[in-house]
């Protein structure tokens, strides 16, 4: 998996500076043992670099596996025994960080279709892992905290939270390398599927094909939600990200204005899937973690309080752009650095 993913990382790279007309433009790209941090970007003098902790995707099969395990968890699909026994309950910090906390082995029998949704979920968690560190380079985060601060480096859940980079700041950046992640898995070439069954439900309620987008947002969420974030609002002044549901309504908004503007078809007939994304994604951390359904952060996404919060850090952005337009939103790269 980890060969896999480490090639398909490195064609997603490609793609990308082949886009912006810089085609001999390389990110050095690999897996790391460090477990203080889930994957960081960075600009140095020798080059652009990204570095994910084999935490991440072990952490990510672990997770779809176990998930999958449970019946009501996109019970449309069907392989699970009728006397499945349903994985025990695990505190969050043992879904996110299980070389830590080794979980045991998932054991169960999930039949070959929600054990190929498994993979495909985690494939999807980790592209989208890859995708959001990508996006702090071509952004200009990584080239911004560089000329700043001298040093170049955007760090993703590090257990000594200490960039010096208020965290208004933080959140915007994070806020725009989501976006980022999400506009370019939407127009990505579409992974094979005719194994994945249609819900009926959400093809007759958002129309042909819904059902491979929502599960691929799903795998998303759940991914974040493993973060545990704080559905509210409270103490942002000391956060480093948004609300998970916050960052899921930007991720799904900018895939789904996407599609729209690819399908010319309104952006609302594709909005209107992001609060079954939402909820799919709770129930699932419910099934995982024991704790009940947590509707706040759906509400939080959609209230008057959740969208000041999001146009606060789209004026912070409106900010932060001229200082990151002579970097690599105006086409300067960091020196190329050969693999």
């Amino acid at each position: 998996m980890l060969e896999a993913a480490l090639e398909r990382f490195k064609s997603l790279s490609a793609k990308r500076s082949a886009q912006c007309a810089a085609p001999e433009h390389k990110v050095a790209i690999g897996w790391t043992e460090d477990k203080d941090f889930n994957a960081f970007a960075g600009t140095t003098e020798a080059g652009d670099l990204i570095a994910i902790a084999v935490n991440v995707p072990v952490s990510l099969s672990l997770l779809f596996r176990r998930v999958l395990l449970f019946k009501e968890f996109l019970p449309f699909l069907e392989g699970l025994p009728y006397d499945q026994v349903e994985p025990a309950p695990l505190p969050p910090e043992g879904l996110l960080f299980s070389l830590d906390h080794g979980p045991s082995h998932v054991a169960g029998d999930h039949g070959p279709l929600r054990g190929r949704l498994a993979n495909f979920m985690t494939q999807i968690a980790l592209d989208y892992v890859f995708m959001h560190e990508l996006g702090h380079i071509w952004n200009g985060h990584t080239s911004l905290m560089k000329e700043r601060y001298g040093l170049g480096i955007v760090e993703e859940i590090e257990r000594d939270n200490n960039l010096p980079v208020s965290a208004i700041d933080r959140q915007t950046i994070e806020m725009d390398a989501d976006c980022f992640a999400a506009r370019h898995m939407s127009t990505a070439e579409l992974l094979e599927r005719e194994w994945l069954p249609a819900n009926p439900a959400w093809e007759a309620e958002f129309g042909e094909n819904s059902t491979y987008t929502i599960i691929r947002n799903i795998a998303i969420y759940l991914a974040l939600r493993c973060f545990n974030e704080a559905a509210s609002l409270v103490d942002m002044g000391s956060r480093f990200y948004p609300p998970v549901a916050v960052r899921q309504f930007y991720v799904a908004g900018t895939w789904f204005a996407a599609m729209s503007k690819d399908k010319e078809k309104e952006f609302s007939e594709f909005g209107r899937m992001i609060v079954p994304i939402i909820q799919a994604g709770e129930e699932a951390f419910s099934f995982l973690t024991g704790k009940p359904v947590d509707a706040a952060g759906a509400k939080l996404a959609y209230s008057r309080e959740g969208i000041d919060y999001g146009n606060t850090l789209l004026r912070n952005w409106a900010r932060l752009r001229p200082q990151l337009d002579p970097l690599k939103r105006g086409g300067t790269l960091a020196p190329i650095q050969s693999l």
